[in-house]
């Protein structure tokens, strides 16, 4: 059972600061592949807590404490610093991930080092900020003010990717859509057929809401990417879709750079290997 609020907040706030005894935060990688062939493209990155007496703890157990309690600005740029150094790492070893994804919630995106914050973490790790892709997250409404989305378009104009996460779901719709520059839909698990969620006899059929969302996306020029994806009937109908982009347990959970880097070489190394026996075939 996780610890209730008043006793994780202060530890959250020494791990932050790097006050010993807390335990530690990690960063692990959900793996990005292509919905044809399975090949993988890139990562999400994740944060975790390894806390002494709890153990491994999910982000719902702690990234909402942080983002009431003023200090998700200081976790996101943990994530994205490690993200980004973890990448470089990557390219130095021969393993091209094509972009890592980082979250950003609401005290990151009303921050005024926004675009500082970002930058200065590509510079330092010395990562193209084309390889990056940072995810709105809008679990609240933000506030958009013309000052917070110059920020996020200077993001853009530096050709990083702006992505709505969990697109469908909460706060994160069409509205939100039509006001930032975006480049990727990140399709909330509710939309997929198959999903668990409650709904009305005469609700539109899910696949209908799937299409219509895709058309969407299509429509204003922005890529897809499907999240939570657990079964290969779900990867079918997006396949059938023109979904381009998948993630999810059917692949792969997030996992340790360490583990991650060992599922990508033998994820390269298997679609290799089925990519020349169906030449072969065809030959």
């Amino acid at each position: 059972m996780v610890s209730p609020r008043s006793e994780l907040l202060p530890a959250l706030g020494a791990v932050l600061a790097g006050r010993p005894g807390h335990g530690a935060l990690e960063v692990h990688y959900q793996p990005v592949v292509a919905v044809a062939d399975g090949s993988p493209l890139g990562a999400e990155a994740l944060v975790r807590w390894r806390h002494p007496q709890l153990g491994l703890l999910a982000p719902d157990a702690f990234v909402p404490l942080a983002e009431h309690a003023g200090l998700g600005g200081r976790l996101d740029a943990h994530v994205l610093e490690t993200a980004l150094g973890q990448l470089a790492a990557w390219d130095v070893e021969g393993q091209w991930l094509h972009r890592v994804g980082v979250n950003l919630g609401r005290t990151s995106l009303h921050s005024p080092a926004l675009v500082d914050t970002v930058l200065q973490a590509c510079d330092r790790t010395g990562t193209p900020p084309d390889r990056l892709m940072v995810e709105v997250l809008e679990h609240e409404e933000l506030d958009l003010t013309a000052a917070r989305l110059a920020a996020v378009q200077t993001l853009a104009d530096a050709d990083t990717t702006v992505a709505i996460d969990d697109f469908g779901a909460g706060h994160a719709g069409v509205g939100l859509l039509g006001r930032l520059p975006v480049g990727v839909l990140k399709l909330d698990r509710s939309l997929l057929p198959g999903s668990p969620r409650t709904a009305a006899a005469g609700a539109p059929d899910a696949r209908a809401v799937l299409e219509g969302v895709v058309a969407l996306a299509a429509a204003v020029g922005v890529e897809v990417t499907a999240e939570g994806v657990e079964t290969a009937g779900q990867r079918e109908v997006l396949a059938r879709l023109g979904v381009p982009h998948a993630q999810g347990w059917l692949y792969a959970r997030a996992m340790p750079a360490a583990a991650f880097a060992s599922w990508w070489q033998d994820r390269v190394a298997a679609t290799a290997t089925a990519a020349s026996a169906t030449a072969a075939a065809v030959g």
